[in-house]
């Protein structure tokens, strides 16, 4: 009996076993779109539950699931799809595109999706494989002519420099005028850690030109204050939202490689506008000493090819050569590779990703290396709570950064100087004296031996970077959810510089080191509300505060006159000319948030936003300022019936506040130790600007209108956009006496204002099977004004050229960023007035123009057949004007075929002298143009380009070709980056050269050549 009823409980057990196994079956399955290719990333979820998976590249899914339970497929740009399962376990789902304009989703405030349709401001998303397809080390010059409005300005600083981003228009004087970064929630540091100005200097980068562009999802740019609200006062100037990528499902781990090389060159390999007649010299005479040889300049005698004395006491031929450019640069490269692991389980998803840049710049021994690792991590702990976790940990290492402007050891500078008859490789010959030190080869023992300055000279520095994000969210509901995040930005930079033993004008040395290192934390809590009241009421709110913590820590020390030569240590040097400095700053914002967006209808939208910020930088009672936003949106085709060649209409419109502080330690004056005497410590006050105790915030306030519509069966796309903006209260440092003891002021003073328009065409002038051609067009103007500065200050100087002849300054009632110079002196009728030795005298200071182009656009064309694409990208710049000191320079010594002119019968200015009378005295051609080098005119050139920024071709294997292979996916491509430069109006230089990222823009002066890139592009996916 026993053994009966245990066979009877066995055989229940195997039945109940078998009809539950039989209950779940694996179903597979591939979703494609409607009449075309499969959908890779498609959401395939158990209905009910949150159990679910994702298709991969080929479109295809597994998942285990209960028969008669419902498979809901969605997709975004897709109309979900539901499935119920039955018998079957194959179920191939195709999936109809909704109207993309409709559900097009994008990325907004503080990590928010939206759709398009209910913004009221402007939003630009930029893909992220419109990063890497023609690729830059500072990926924000890939951003150069996308997006209407982005005034993105390449600096001539080399691979690892800086960029300067600024969105409609500058809105402060000496604020910062650049827009927030966020990278996935998480607010990072951008500032430049070193920038060049009027004696010289390099540029060791910014934050966003460390990040991989290879880990980029999507980039979102929040131009309006009334998109960027939300984010306070560190938003005033619009955000850039940095979305990286997350985990996919895979059957097993997916893994992507990518590997990138690109060479690049000379993008103006000749100097075009110099003179190739005469040769190096003085007075129409070559040298016949070495004493004689020592010079820069080229106003020697015709060339003859005879054998002329050298530097170096070696005689050469007396020829042109006009190959010193391209025989000192030599072909820069970047060899990067990435690889990705991706994957997930019933409740996690993963991604870790590892990239390895090696550049190699045109100027010999100088070079960057970075390592960027990123691991993204999305876990469901049950049905309702998730957490995200981002981090990023990011290498970098730079060797000789170059030296820009004049610079000592700036090797382009000394390229720039070099007399048309010095061969670049008689500097190569002879680069140092017997005892090691460096051989002087020209009248100026600034410059150095181009060689010397990149071997000898050392400029090191190195990085290392921390970027992370925990985000935990708990879901009350489906429609009420709490959100925290705590996110992480940490640096610490350490750069080493050395001037070499037996420089010429410091013959023992020196060095320097420094170390910085910045931290920001910030703690943010949300609550967020999302719910349909009936069909067509619907609120989508949020509720939350932030707390921001920043400190700087920065130490440096170093000095000159090294006692053993050639040892480079701290130890090696002078101790009586040792120096060391120490500080920290800390600085903090606490701030409240929130948000409301009413919807009816689907079709019209009202959202209000406010920020209140509390900030420890300005005083008790000073410290606090809201800002409010408000805007709108009115889908009209959804509410109206239109004619059928609209297929989309939607006009919005928005008004917002927001607002800045400024630096720690502005208000009251700090002190300093300085030395001792008599065995007490002596004590100083540090800086020379008079605080101000009663400073408040700066004020900008914005408003903008636009309208987007898609005509002709959705070929046709229009986005168009107005827009003011006004800074009052912003702070400004306004020069006093220096007999007060300072040199500058703070005060509440300033005012700005901006308007323009903003204009994106798109246009799909092809679509076939096989064929596809898409045109997209964007345009933005921007009209500044510098409305009043500090009482009856009505100009204020903000940075000066190293000839000291031109300037740039803020001036009341003109553009910002106005370059001034001073001109030829001129009578009333418009003649140039000369002197009784006949050279032209110096007139006036005045304004020539804006140093920022109001002007920006950006034309793309993409092709597709079958596998095969091409696309290319022409953007330019108009309006703006651009000071050259190099060819200042290079008039003042000779080198610019202008100054061929008189060389052998010497000129007479064309004008009257100071008694109104012709000009009639003859003057020595060497003596007149550099007299001529203390006017600005002559320099001054219209910065109008445009340029063939990127050409792509690409070809992507079909899929069936790998079959039953590990490879899901293949793609290669040959790229190029600055190709050509279509226009420009400025000799020798190109109009973009700025030697830093600073408000002072206009003035350019021996920063590194343009180069043009062309390589090659590899995707494996398996």
């Amino acid at each position: 009996m026993k053994r009966s009823l245990c066979f009877l409980r066995i055989l229940v057990l195997s039945l109940l076993s078998t009809l539950s196994f039989a209950q779940t079956v694996e179903v597979k399955g591939k979703v494609t779109e409607e009449g075309k290719s499969e959908i890779n990333g498609v959401n395939v979820l158990i209905k009910g539950t949150t159990r679910g998976t994702i298709t991969n590249d080929r479109g295809e899914y597994s998942i285990q699931v209960q028969k008669g339970a419902t498979l809901k497929f969605s997709s975004i740009g897709f109309i979900p799809k539901e499935v119920e399962v039955g018998n079957s376990t194959t179920i191939d789902v195709s999936l109809m595109p909704e109207e993309s304009t409709l559900s097009e989703v994008v990325v907004t405030a503080l990590g928010i999706k939206k759709e398009k349709k209910a913004l009221g401001y402007s939003v630009t998303e930029v893909k992220g494989e419109e990063l890497t397809q023609a690729r830059t080390v500072n990926m924000a010059n890939s951003l150069q002519g996308k997006v209407a409005g982005l005034n993105v300005a390449n600096t001539a600083t080399g691979p690892g420099g800086s960029s300067r981003i600024v969105i409609r228009g500058n809105g402060s004087i000496s604020g910062n005028n650049q827009p927030l970064i966020v990278v996935d929630g998480t607010p990072i540091n951008n500032d430049n850690l070193g920038s060049a100005g009027m004696w010289g200097g390099g540029d060791s980068g910014d934050g966003i030109s460390s990040l991989n562009p290879d880990e980029v999802e999507t980039i979102s740019v929040l131009k309006g204050a009334t998109a960027s609200a939300l984010y306070g006062s560190r938003a005033s100037n619009g955000v850039i939202l940095v979305t990286t990528k997350g985990g996919k499902a895979n059957k097993g781990i997916g893994v992507e490689l990518s590997s990138n090389y690109v060479a690049e060159n000379l993008l103006l390999p000749t100097y075009k506008d110099y003179q190739y007649e005469y040769g190096m010299g003085n007075n129409g005479i070559k040298p016949t000493t070495v004493a004689e040889a020592l010079t820069s300049n080229s106003w020697g005698t015709k060339l003859d090819g005879s054998n002329t004395i050298n530097f170096d006491g070696k005689s050469r031929p007396y020829s042109a050569y006009k190959n010193n450019q391209t025989d000192f640069y030599r072909v820069g490269s970047t060899f990067t590779n990435s690889v990705a692991l991706t994957g997930a389980t019933e409740s996690i998803t993963y991604r870790l990703s590892m990239n390895d840049l090696n550049n190699k710049s045109i100027i010999p021994n100088s070079g960057l290396r970075r390592n960027n690792f990123a691991l993204n991590v999305n876990a469901n702990l049950g049905p309702k709570l998730s957490i995200v976790t981002n981090v990023k940990y990011i290498l970098e290492k730079t060797t000789n950064r170059p030296r820009l402007s004049d610079s000592p050891g700036s090797a382009t500078y000394a390229i720039n100087a070099m007399p048309t008859s010095l061969p670049l490789s008689a500097l190569k010959e002879s680069q140092l004296n017997d005892d090691g030190s460096e051989k002087v080869w020209s009248d100026n023992i600034y410059i150095q031996n181009p060689y010397v300055a990149a071997n000898n000279w050392r400029q090191e520095d190195k990085k290392g970077r921390i970027i992370g994000v925990v985000e935990p969210r708990f879901n009350f509901t489906d429609w009420l959810f709490l959100r925290g995040r705590l996110g992480f930005d940490n640096f610490n930079y350490r750069n080493l510089t050395i001037t070499p033993y037996g420089t010429p004008f410091q013959p023992r040395g020196g060095m320097n080191v420094g170390n910085r290192n910045f931290t920001e934390t910030n703690s943010e809590l949300l609550l967020g509300i999302n719910k349909k009241f009936g069909d067509r009421f619907g609120v989508n709110a949020l509720f939350g505060g932030n707390l921001m913590k920043q400190t700087y820590q920065n130490s440096s020390y170093g000095g000159s006159n090294f006692n053993i030569p050639y040892f480079y240590d701290i130890s090696n040097i002078d101790p009586a000319a040792r120096s060391s400095s120490e500080n920290y700053i800390e600085k903090r914002i606490n701030s409240v948030y929130g948000s409301a967006e009413f919807s009816y209808n689907s079709y019209l939208f009202v959202t209000a936003t406010a920020r209140n910020d509390w900030f420890s930088t300005l005083a008790k009672g000073n410290n606090s300022i809201l800002y409010p936003s408000v805007g709108g949106s009115f889908v009209v085709s959804e509410a109206f019936k239109l004619p059928t060649a609209i297929n989309y209409l939607k006009v919005r419109a928005s008004w917002a506040q927001a607002g800045g502080d400024t630096d720690p330690y502005n208000l009251s004056l700090y002190y300093g130790l300085s030395g001792a005497h008599l065995g007490a410590p002596l004590a100083q006050i540090n800086g020379d600007r008079v605080p101000n105790s009663n400073l408040q915030p700066l004020t900008s306030t914005t408003s903008e209108a636009g309208l987007e519509t898609r005509l002709f069966n959705n070929k046709l796309g229009v986005d168009f956009a107005l827009y003011t903006r006004k800074t009052t209260n912003d702070i400004v440092a306004a020069t006093i006496s220096n007999t007060s003891g300072y040199g500058s002021a703070l005060f509440n003073v300033g005012e700005i204002a901006n308007k323009g328009l903003e204009l994106l065409l798109t246009y799909r002038l092809a679509s076939a099977k096989d064929f596809s051609w898409d045109a997209s067009f964007n345009m933005g103007y921007n009209q500044s004004e510098v409305v009043s500065l500090y009482g009856n200050l009505t100009t204020l100087q903000v940075d000066e050229n190293r000839t000291r002849i031109a300037y740039i300054h803020q001036v009341v009632g003109l553009p910002y960023s106005q370059v001034k110079g001073f001109t030829y002196k001129k009578d009333a009728s418009g003649n140039v007035v000369y002197d009784s030795q006949g050279y032209p005298l110096q007139g006036n200071l005045v304004n020539f123009g804006t140093g920022v182009a109001p002007t920006t656009l950006g034309f793309t064309n993409s092709f597709r057949y079958k596998g095969i694409g091409l696309s290319f990208l022409i953007d330019g710049k108009f309006g703006g004007v651009i000071y050259s000191g190099t060819n200042a320079y290079a008039n003042r010594r000779g080198l610019l075929k202008s100054t061929l002119e008189g060389r052998e019968t010497g000129i007479v200015g064309k004008g009257v002298n100071e008694k109104g009378e012709p000009n009639t005295v003859r003057v020595p051609a060497q003596q007149y143009y550099e007299r001529l080098f203390n006017i600005a005119d002559p320099f001054v050139y219209s910065a109008d380009f445009l340029k063939l920024r990127q050409v792509i071709i690409d070809y992507t294997i079909p899929t069936r070709v790998f079959g039953k292979s590990p490879f899901k996916g293949a793609s290669i491509s040959l790229v190029g980056r600055n190709l050509a430069i279509l226009m420009k109006k400025t000799p020798n230089i190109d109009p973009e050269s700025t030697y830093n990222n600073s408000n002072a823009q206009g003035l350019e002066l021996a920063g590194v050549p343009p180069t043009r890139t062309v390589g090659v592009n590899l995707n494996l996916k398996f």
